[in-house]
């Protein structure tokens, strides 16, 4: 029993050492300073590829069908916090007090235009595809960032901008036309 207990230990302190401390950082949110912004990765916390009324969505797109429908998705963020007044959101890799383990890891923001975002008045843009939000690091690797760069030009950009809680019209498009999939599906059964 002492050895299996002592082997135990062994790995858990092996992994804490490879574990690697996860920063995050955007700027250029200038205009957003003082608002909302979670910080997600994908095949963390929950945020993963989902299939929803037989329609599959990507990581990102299922939190965005989330977040038309108004839904709190603060369970999924791997972090959060307000933007500064310099116009970022960053939390340093050291002190972040997260972690993950060794592979390739995608992450994304959502910044909200209010400090306490309400369905139906307050607008989200979600900020993904940037260089630096895909990272590849071994266990070794003491931390890592995954850095947005300036996305001004993005963020700046009205049509980048959703209703949080108001469905987009593609996304009722496609609710629309799995419901009739289904329906017909049963009709015919």
């Amino acid at each position: 029993m002492k050895k299996f207990i002592l082997a135990l230990t062994a790995v858990a302190v092996v992994s804490a050492a490879n574990a690697a401390s996860v920063g995050w950082s955007l700027a250029g949110a200038t205009n957003y300073a003082g608002d909302l912004y979670q910080f997600f990765v994908i095949g963390q916390n929950g945020v993963e590829a989902k299939t929803i009324d037989s329609v599959e969505y990507s990581a990102i797109g299922a939190l965005q069908l989330l977040l038309d429908q108004g839904e709190d998705v603060s369970a999924y963020a791997f972090g959060s916090g307000t933007v500064n007044t310099a116009g970022s959101a960053t939390v340093v890799a050291a002190n972040s007090g997260k972690s993950l383990d060794a592979g390739t890891y995608t992450g994304f923001y959502v910044i909200y235009d209010s400090a306490a975002p309400v369905a139906g008045s307050a607008k989200y843009a979600l900020v993904s595809g940037a260089t630096g939000l895909t990272q590849t690091f071994a266990a070794t690797k003491a931390s890592v960032t995954f850095a947005a760069a300036n996305q001004a030009n993005y963020l700046n950009n009205s049509s980048n901008w959703q209703t949080y809680g108001v469905p987009e019209p593609t996304t009722v498009a496609l609710l629309a036309l799995g419901l009739a999939a289904v329906g017909l599906k049963r009709k015919v059964a």
